[in-house]
């Protein structure tokens, strides 16, 4: 399907990064290079690493694997070395593509690394065999191990030509290119846009958290077409409300990953952008898209909660019961995928594969293969889905599927830790929290020492923002934990490694006033690193757009990273010059989301960011240290 564009878009601009660029021509011809390489150095591996470092090299190497007949699985270099580890013992893979900035990272974990910006001149060797499957994604696993997904080519052919003919996108159509190749939606917008001839737009990481300055980027790059999950929108929505900047370049944007919620941001978004569309998409990484809703025309009248809409081309969704027997329309049930969209199943995992894409005998006596997603959901006379949530321990923290019995597994393996129980809580504000109920085997509870070897094992996604230490656990009546029984933690602020100092200047009382709000403590203190008190990247986003709206300070998100204490910030931030902020636009802010703080910004859980945005990781691997406080020079 590529190689079909190349030949009828060879001059047109493949992919764009920075002030670089490459053409169709030239990207297939770097590929085919590259996919020679493997052939001779990784001959015998059906599966190939590929790090996710962004840039044009990234999608180089993603299209020779492709073309060297073997499937792509991501490699984060940001995460833990222990996670690596674990998903190379799992697939089995021996050999990872990188650029030569990401080469002494995979070969420490004892991959063979074949460098994409290295020129080859291999002679032309033919592929022996292809792998059906295109790629492997590594999920979240309840037992304790992350597992891997393998989609095969005939789903994603069939979701390519479905969005071709559903989509506006053309040549010159400009997509951008948002999710980390471990997100399934990366594969739609890279091969989307070859799939038409248009252009994709890589951008770096720190734009990624940035959304005024995304914002900015869109309209600047005319980009066109914008893949983002729901929490993404609503920050991208919420930075044009108070920019008053509608990029009119905008034609379509998909959003995905959590329940669509029609906000007074996003109407105002799509309002000023008639000639925009949104599609909301539903699927799991076990089939992709699976279905779309398309709302389109005048945004004050959708609805606050749209559906996932319905099945697209050959693909189809049954509602069952406990027993697997289908159930009447209107009637909520678990919701079974089926038809051209479903992967292959998990890789060396063959006992989870049959448990959750079985064979099923419809009613009618017709077999077919479907995949139990674990979500509830009813069909309505229309065939449209209405989805109603989990119907397991499955959560959405930060735009990740997170099994909550794999938290607890790894934490249940740290020294003086005799019993853990990991749930997810939902605050009065929206925003969802992991919380780890804790018992100690000789009453010793050192929650810094806990939260370093979750460091070390697991990504930041899955960091619990609270550690609660209890003398046992509470059990039901058969034995088990009781987690409806577990107490709702205490505001107060927790074991961190810097003692507390109460804060003296202005400044840093509003900082740590605003910081004891969003982590939801009793204090903070003035040398309290916000990331220890629990602080991530949507708090981080908070802080950013509160600090402007409120007080009028100007803060780069990068910089918290930077500086992560209330000394060291306020010190930075009493340098830089006041930003002016129109009386209208916070007016205008407050009357769409209340004058009280927490509805200044948007408090749903921040589903966007992936562990490669955790600046402290990119900053630690770029050389730079972190400081508390910034140079007197």
């Amino acid at each position: 399907m590529f190689e079909q564009a190349v030949t009828l878009h060879h001059d047109a601009v493949a992919v764009e990064h920075r002030a670089a660029h490459i053409t169709y021509s030239q990207l297939n011809e770097q590929a085919n290079a590259l996919a020679q390489a493997i052939l001779r150095q990784a001959p015998d591996s059906p599966i190939i690493g590929l790090s996710t470092s962004r840039r044009i090299e990234m999608i180089v190497g993603l299209l020779a694997i492709l073309k060297a007949g073997k499937a792509y699985l991501p490699l984060d270099p940001s995460y833990p070395a222990a996670r690596l580890q674990r998903i190379i013992a799992s697939s089995g893979i021996t050999a990872c593509v990188a650029s030569a900035h990401d080469q002494a990272t995979f070969e420490s974990l004892s991959l063979q690394t074949i460098l994409s910006d290295k020129d080859y001149s291999y002679p032309i060797q033919a592929v022996a065999a292809w792998n059906q499957v295109a790629y492997v994604l590594y999920t979240s696993g309840s037992t304790g191990e992350p597992k891997g997904v393998c989609m095969g080519h005939n789903p994603l052919l069939n979701l390519l030509q479905w969005q071709s003919r559903n989509s506006c996108a053309t040549r010159e159509t400009r997509t951008l290119q948002f999710a980390t190749l471990t997100f399934d939606v990366s594969f739609q917008e890279i091969f989307a846009t070859f799939s038409t001839g248009g252009t994709l737009v890589l951008i770096d990481d720190d734009l990624r958290i940035d959304f005024a300055g995304l914002l900015a980027f869109i309209e600047q790059q005319k980009i066109n077409r914008v893949f983002l999950p729901f929490v993404a929108l609503q920050y991208l929505a919420e930075a044009a409300v108070n920019e008053q900047c509608f990029p009119a370049c905008l034609q379509e944007v998909m959003t995905a990953g959590e329940q669509l919620k029609i906000t007074p941001q996003v109407r105002s978004l799509f309002s000023a952008l008639p000639g925009c569309t949104l599609y909301n998409q539903y699927g799991p990484t076990e089939c992709h898209v699976v279905t779309q809703l398309k709302l389109k025309g005048d945004a004050a009248g959708w609805p606050d909660l749209p559906t996932i809409g319905q099945p697209i081309d050959n693909t189809f969704i049954i509602v069952v019961d406990s027993a697997l027997n289908s159930v009447a329309l209107g009637t909520s049930g678990e919701l079974c995928i089926g038809g051209a969209c479903l992967a292959e199943g998990y890789l060396n995992q063959p006992a989870l594969t049959a448990s959750k894409f079985i064979d099923w005998t419809s009613p009618a006596g017709e077999n077919m293969r479907l995949y139990r997603t674990g979500d509830v959901g009813y069909l309505t006379p229309d065939g449209t889905i209405e989805f109603q949530g989990r119907q397991d321990d499955q959560v959405k923290i930060r735009g990740h599927r997170i099994e909550l019995g794999e938290v607890e597994v790894m934490m249940n393996t740290i020294s003086n830790i005799k019993q853990a129980v990991v749930v997810a809580r939902t605050y009065d504000d929206g925003e969802k929290k992991l919380l780890a109920y804790l018992v100690s085997q000789n009453h010793h509870q050192d929650t810094v020492a806990v939260r370093k070897a979750v460091e070390t094992s697991l990504p930041d996604y899955m960091m619990p923002s609270a550690f609660v230490w209890m003398e046992e656990l509470p059990q039901t009546t058969s034995g088990k934990v009781d987690k409806k029984a577990l107490p709702v933690p205490e505001l107060q602020r927790p074991d961190v490694s810097a003692l507390y100092r109460k804060p003296t200047s202005e400044l840093e009382k509003k900082l740590t006033g605003l910081w004891a709000e969003l982590l939801h403590l009793d204090r903070v203190g003035a040398d309290d690193n916000f990331f220890e008190l629990g602080g991530n990247s949507l708090l981080a986003q908070k802080t950013v757009a509160v600090l402007k709206l409120k007080h009028q300070l100007s803060l780069s998100i990068t910089k918290l990273y930077h500086y992560p204490t209330a000394a060291g910030l306020a010190t930075f931030l009493g340098q830089q010059p006041a930003v002016k902020v129109k009386p209208a636009q916070i007016q205008d802010q407050q009357s769409q989301a209340g004058r009280t703080l927490p509805s200044l910004v948007w408090r749903a859980a921040f589903q966007v960011l992936t562990p490669s945005l955790s600046f402290g990781n990119c900053l630690k691997k770029a050389g730079k240290p972190l400081a508390s406080s910034p140079p007197t020079n």
